[in-house]
């Protein structure tokens, strides 16, 4: 910047020299005939001026280079510790800092609180994995051991009680899977037109055999509602939206309401459940996040709901009704 700054002075100065002889050339000015008397002043004067013009560069060179690079060493330096794992590094905001450089520090700040965060969100997913897988593996090993050592007969009974502590963790790692896939955009579709109302239709004697010895009713309010979805994906969201009202709510009529209005197909699921607490309307669809109520579950039931409706382009959220709630979900149509 300063070579630049100095090389304009000089261009600026030999431009003028030059356009000054071209302008004499051609007589549209005119020096006194062998009028030397004021040369060396104005080659004084020029000279001074020039030097005065390149120390003006120069300072204003080194003031505007410090005031770029500092901020840029700044974020340079954040980033190689960032690089070498201290993802708590962040750049401070300089005062003197505005325009493309300040929103370059903002972020960076940014993208390192995100790593951060995902950092954590690693290290918090895989212990409460551990926890969630703990459960059922002690009791498998307690019950075989206690097989091994005689202190339990082999019979039918510890064989169907072992046969659920499998089919427990086969879910627990289906629904991890599926909570992964979504989340990294690799859940596998297979799309077709289908009418949510059909869908539920024929789900309706699985869900109720799922609602009835917990003491719920199910009450359907099926409209035709077409979209453009995966139906085995489908059915496994409305079966954990089921599953989270059975283990959540207080014993009701259960409502399952489809509907189609402003392009595009609703589906709704109503419970006399107390609802999500205030702090969790936002939170409740993500991994292993439970209520201060809840009992028993693996916390990642509305997690999948989210992954499965965001994988078809829709939205779910959660209405409070009075005294009643409800998990909503909006898909596309088919188009």
């Amino acid at each position: 910047m300063t070579a630049l700054a100095i090389a304009v002075v000089v261009a600026n100065t030999a431009a003028f020299y030059l356009v000054y002889a071209a302008l004499e050339r051609l007589k549209f000015v005119t020096l006194p005939p062998d009028d030397y008397s004021t040369v060396g002043w104005d080659l004084g004067i020029t000279l001074a001026l020039c030097l005065t013009g390149s120390l003006l560069a120069l300072w204003i060179a080194l003031r505007l280079a410090r005031r770029i690079a500092r901020p840029l060493g700044a974020v340079a330096v954040a980033a190689r510790r960032i690089a070498a794992g201290d993802l708590s590094t962040r750049v401070e905001t300089l005062g003197d800092v505005s325009g493309e450089t300040a929103l370059l520090i903002a972020d960076f700040n940014t993208m390192a609180n995100r790593l951060q965060r995902m950092a954590e969100d690693v290290t918090l997913w895989n212990a409460k994995i551990a926890h969630e897988l703990r459960t059922p593996l002690t009791i498998l090993q307690g019950r075989l051991q206690g097989a091994k050592d005689s202190v339990f007969p082999v019979d039918a009974r510890l064989v169907d009680g072992l046969l659920t502590q499998v089919e427990g963790l086969a879910r627990l790692v289906e629904d991890l899977r599926s909570v992964s896939l979504a989340d990294s955009g690799r859940l596998d579709l297979i799309l077709e037109d289908v009418d949510l109302a059909v869908e539920v239709e024929a789900m309706a004697p699985t869900l109720r055999s799922m609602l009835e010895p917990a003491g719920f009713s199910l009450e359907l309010d099926l409209k035709p509602a077409p979209v453009r979805a995966d139906p085995a994906r489908i059915r496994q969201a409305v079966l954990a939206l089921i599953d989270n009202a059975r283990r959540h709510a207080d014993p009701c009529s259960l409502r399952i309401a489809t509907s189609f209005a402003a392009d595009k197909a609703t589906l709704v699921v109503t419970d006399c459940g107390p609802g999500l607490d205030q702090d969790l309307e936002e939170e409740a669809f993500h991994q292993f996040v439970r209520g201060a109520r809840t009992t028993g579950g693996s916390g990642l039931g509305l997690a999948i709901v989210r992954g499965i409706v965001s994988a078809h382009g829709g939205e779910i959220r959660y209405r409070r009704l009075p005294g009643r709630s409800a998990f909503e979900v909006t898909l596309p149509p088919v188009t």
